[in-house]
C-alpha cells in the first residue's frame, strides 16, 4: 500500500483558534472575527503554508493518497508546506461557506463536486481555463469533468466520478431463496421477503441528510427519469420521475427508520441489512465487517435500466489569493492530475480515477471489483442537474428534494401528490431566486 506520510506542520495559535471555531460550527459573526488570520500570516519555519481543510483528512483510505501526494509536493516545492486537516462532512459545506462569506478563505479548496457550481456562481473560484490548456486533462479526463464548468469555463478538477453499485449480503439473499437482483422490482421483492425479526431487506438514509437527494435521484435517474431538465425546467412530476419515486418509496419501506448514512452502513456490516446502493468508495468499508459477516458481503451492478452516477469531490483554487499562492495551489493540483498520481489514486483508494488509463493490471489483481467500478463510471448518467442555473442553486434544490424524501418516508400522501408538491416547490424556488 505504500508508506503513510504524516503531515504535521506546527500550527500557530491563530490556526488552532480557527479550527476550534470551525469544529464548533460557529455562525458568520464568528467567521468574521477570524478574518485577521489572513494569507500573510500563513507561514511556518520560513515556508509558505497552504491551508487545506478536507473531510477526507480523517478518512482511513482517501487520506493515504492525500498524504503521499503532499509528501511528493513538498519535495517538488520545498518552499511550500501544506496544512492538511479534517472537518466533519455533514457540516463541511456550511463551514466553508461561512469562511468565504467572511473573506477568510483556505488556500486549497476541496469540495463535494455537487457544490462547485454554487461556489463558482458566487465568484469564489478562480477559472482554470488557461492553466488546463497546458495539460492533457481535456483529452484524458472523464466526461463528468463537465460538471466543473460554468459559463463555458472550468473552475476545478474532478477527482472522482462514479456509478452506483448494489452491495449485498449473499447469506441473507440465500435465506429467502433469492439471487442477486437484476431489476429494481426483483430488489424490492427480495427486500420484502427478507425484512423481519430485526433484519431489513434494504438500507437507506431515512433521516434528513444531504444523502436523501442522491439516494432518491438514483432511483429516478436509474429508471429513466429526471428531476431537472437541461433546458432549465423541472420534471419531478413526470410519469418516469413518479415511477422512480414510487420504487424508492417501496424500497424505503424495507429499511430501518430514522437512520443516517453511517448508521445504515453499520447495520449492513453487522448483517442487519441485506442490500444497499452506494458508490465504489463503500467497498473499503466492508473490511470493517465481523469475521462472521464479511465472507457474505459482495458488490454487483446496481439493478437499474441505466446506471445512475455522479460526481463525488473536486479540487479548486479560491478566488482572491495572491499570485504566489495561486501558482503554488495550481502546482499542487497539476501534480495530482499526472498519470503517476492518478494510478496511485486507484491503488490506494480503490476507486476509479478520472484520468483514462489509470486502472492498472496490478490494481485489478489486488481488487477485481475495480473493473466493475470503472465500467459503471464509464456508463454513468449523472443524478445531478445539468442546467447551469440549477447547478448554481443546487443547495436549495437539494433541501427541497430532501423534504420530499421525508414525506415519502413519513406520510401517507400518494407518491403522485408528493411529486406534484415537489414540482411546485422547485418551480417556486427558481422563480424567487
Amino acid at each position: 500500500m505504500g508508506p503513510r506520510y504524516e503531515n504535521t506542520p506546527q500550527p500557530r495559535p491563530t490556526r488552532v483558534t480557527r479550527r476550534q471555531a470551525l469544529s464548533l460550527g460557529l455562525a458568520v459573526a464568528a467567521g468574521s472575527a477570524l478574518v485577521g488570520c489572513g494569507q500573510e500570516e500563513r507561514t511556518a519555519n520560513g515556508r509558505t503554508v497552504l491551508e487545506f481543510p478536507s473531510w477526507q483528512a480523517g478518512d482511513s483510505t482517501f487520506s493515504l493518497w492525500w498524504k503521499e501526494l503532499i509528501a511528493a509536493f513538498r519535495k517538488q516545492r520545498p518552499d511550500i508546506d501544506v496544512d492538511f486537516y479534517g472537518l466533519p462532512f455533514d457540516s463541511y459545506v456550511d463551514q466553508i461557506t461561512i469562511r468565504f462569506a467572511a473573506n477568510d478563505r483556505p488556500d486549497i479548496l476541496h469540495l463535494p463536486a455537487r457544490n462547485a457550481a454554487e461556489f463558482a456562481g458566487r465568484g469564489w473560484l478562480t477559472p482554470l481555463e488557461s492553466r488546463l490548456r497546458g495539460t492533457d486533462v481535456a483529452g484524458t479526463w472523464t466526461p463528468l469533468q463537465e460538471e466543473m464548468a460554468l459559463d463555458g469555463k472550468d473552475y476545478g478538477v474532478l477527482l472522482l466520478g462514479y456509478g452506483y453499485c448494489l452491495y449485498y449480503n449473499e447469506a441473507l439473499l440465500r435465506s429467502v431463496g433469492a439471487r442477486v437482483p437484476t431489476t429494481v422490482e426483483e430488489m424490492i421483492t427480495t427486500a420484502e421477503a427478507i425484512t423481519g425479526k430485526g433484519v431489513y431487506g434494504f438500507g437507506a438514509t431515512t433521516a434528513p441528510s444531504p444523502d436523501n437527494y442522491t439516494e432518491l435521484a438514483a432511483f429516478v435517474v436509474g429508471g429513466g427519469g429526471a428531476l431537472s431538465r437541461d433546458d432549465g425546467t423541472f420534471s419531478a412530476d413526470s410519469d418516469a420521475a413518479v415511477a422512480g419515486l414510487d420504487q424508492y418509496r417501496r424500497a424505503l419501506a424495507q429499511a430501518p427508520r430514522g437512520i443516517q448514512p453511517q448508521q445504515r452502513n453499520e447495520l449492513f456490516l453487522t448483517g442487519k441489512i441485506a442490500m444497499l446502493l452506494d458508490g465504489p468508495f463503500f467497498l473499503n468499508e466492508l473490511a470493517r465487517a465481523s469475521t462472521r459477516v464479511r465472507p457474505a458481503l459482495s458488490v454487483a451492478r446496481a439493478p437499474f435500466r441505466r446506471v445512475p452516477g455522479g460526481v463525488s469531490n473536486s479540487i479548486h483554487i479560491p478566488a482572491g489569493l495572491d499570485a504566489r499562492r495561486t501558482q503554488a495551489v495550481w502546482d499542487f493540483i497539476e501534480l495530482a492530475t499526472t498519470p503517476t498520481w492518478q494510478r496511485r489514486y486507484v491503488e490506494l483508494t480503490v476507486n476509479p480515477a478520472p484520468r483514462r488509463g489509470s486502472l492498472t493490471a496490478r490494481a485489478v489483481a489486488r481488487t477485481p471489483e475495480l473493473e466493475l467500478f470503472q465500467n459503471l463510471a464509464d456508463e454513468a448518467v449523472s443524478i445531478f442537474p445539468g442546467d447551469q442555473t440549477h447547478r448554481e442553486r443546487f443547495g436549495r434544490i437539494s433541501d427541497i428534494v430532501s423534504a420530499a424524501a421525508t414525506s415519502l418516508i413519513t406520510t401517507g400522501e400518494s407518491t403522485a401528490g408528493i411529486a406534484a408538491h415537489l414540482q411546485r416547490q422547485l418551480d417556486q424556488a427558481l422563480e424567487s431566486s
